[in-house]
Protein backbone atom coordinates (compact mmCIF):
# COMPACT_ATOMS: atom_id res chain seq x y z
CA UNK A 1 0.00 0.00 0.00
CA UNK A 2 1.11 3.31 -0.84
CA UNK A 3 2.10 6.29 1.30
CA UNK A 4 -0.11 9.80 0.70
CA UNK A 5 3.55 10.93 -0.34
CA UNK A 6 4.04 8.06 -2.93
CA UNK A 7 0.23 8.17 -4.11
CA UNK A 8 0.35 11.28 -4.43
CA UNK A 9 4.05 11.15 -6.65
CA UNK A 10 2.13 8.28 -8.74
CA UNK A 11 -0.64 10.10 -10.15
CA UNK A 12 1.60 12.86 -11.12
CA UNK A 13 3.59 10.72 -12.92
CA UNK A 14 0.37 9.49 -14.68
CA UNK A 15 -0.91 12.64 -15.37
CA UNK A 16 2.69 13.40 -17.45
CA UNK A 17 2.29 10.21 -19.18
CA UNK A 18 0.15 10.19 -22.60
CA UNK A 19 -2.71 8.07 -23.58
CA UNK A 20 -0.90 6.20 -25.70
CA UNK A 21 2.02 5.77 -23.05
CA UNK A 22 -0.93 4.40 -20.50
CA UNK A 23 -2.32 2.26 -22.91
CA UNK A 24 1.33 0.57 -23.64
CA UNK A 25 1.87 0.08 -19.96
CA UNK A 26 -1.46 -1.46 -19.05
CA UNK A 27 -1.01 -3.61 -22.11
CA UNK A 28 2.32 -4.99 -20.75
CA UNK A 29 0.89 -5.36 -16.96
CA UNK A 30 -1.85 -7.51 -18.71
CA UNK A 31 1.07 -9.57 -20.51
CA UNK A 32 3.37 -9.84 -17.42
CA UNK A 33 0.17 -11.13 -15.58
CA UNK A 34 -0.93 -13.44 -17.60
CA UNK A 35 2.82 -14.80 -18.32
CA UNK A 36 3.19 -15.04 -14.08
CA UNK A 37 0.20 -16.82 -13.97
CA UNK A 38 1.22 -19.40 -16.61
CA UNK A 39 4.53 -20.20 -15.18
CA UNK A 40 2.65 -20.72 -11.78
CA UNK A 41 0.50 -23.19 -13.18
CA UNK A 42 3.09 -24.80 -15.30
CA UNK A 43 5.51 -24.79 -11.70
CA UNK A 44 2.25 -26.90 -10.14
CA UNK A 45 1.06 -29.08 -13.38
CA UNK A 46 4.51 -29.63 -14.90
CA UNK A 47 2.87 -31.94 -17.82
CA UNK A 48 -0.08 -29.97 -18.43
CA UNK A 49 -1.51 -29.91 -21.55
CA UNK A 50 -2.00 -26.62 -24.03
CA UNK A 51 -6.03 -27.21 -23.19
CA UNK A 52 -5.50 -27.89 -19.81
CA UNK A 53 -3.28 -24.62 -19.11
CA UNK A 54 -5.91 -22.55 -21.15
CA UNK A 55 -8.59 -23.72 -18.75
CA UNK A 56 -6.78 -23.11 -15.73
CA UNK A 57 -6.09 -19.62 -16.99
CA UNK A 58 -9.35 -19.04 -17.13
CA UNK A 59 -10.70 -20.21 -13.78
CA UNK A 60 -8.00 -18.09 -12.30
CA UNK A 61 -8.76 -15.00 -14.34
CA UNK A 62 -12.31 -14.91 -15.21
CA UNK A 63 -13.60 -12.52 -17.76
Amino acid sequence: MLTKKENKKYYEILKGMSGEQKLRISFEMYDFTMKFVEASIRNQYPKISKEELKQKIKERIPK
